[in-house]
């Protein structure tokens, strides 16, 4: 049996010129921990990042290329290994995004109990 996962947050970040946009999937059956499909770019000047998709796997902690593939049936997210090469600036801006949207996230649902 495959994992089967949810989309559960979607958040929208901007640091001066550098955005990112992600979802949140969390695993339905608990084979994995789920993780991260962002975009990050910069606007108006350095450093000039291109828009880029990548996925945090929660478990092993890594940012995989991520690649819209679409057809007429619909669409998926195609994964295409771990980008070792990502601008370290780029790695740490998502980190310290992610980070801050996952703290944000527990504190909401610990509110919920």
């Amino acid at each position: 049996m495959s994992d089967q996962i949810e989309k559960v947050r979607n958040r929208m970040a901007r640091k001066e010129n550098l955005c990112m946009w992600g979802h949140l999937y969390l695993s339905k059956t608990g084979q994995t921990a789920g993780g991260w499909l962002i975009d990050s770019w910069s606007e108006h000047g350095a450093p000039y990042w291109e828009p880029k998709m990548h996925w945090l796997e929660k478990k092993e902690n890594k940012l995989y290329r991520a690649y819209l593939n679409m057809n007429y049936g619909g669409g998926s997210i195609q994964l295409h290994g771990e980008d070792t090469d990502i601008d370290p600036g780029r790695g740490k801006f998502i980190r310290e995004t992610i980070q801050q949207w996952e703290t944000e996230w527990l504190q909401e649902e610990a509110k919920k109990f």
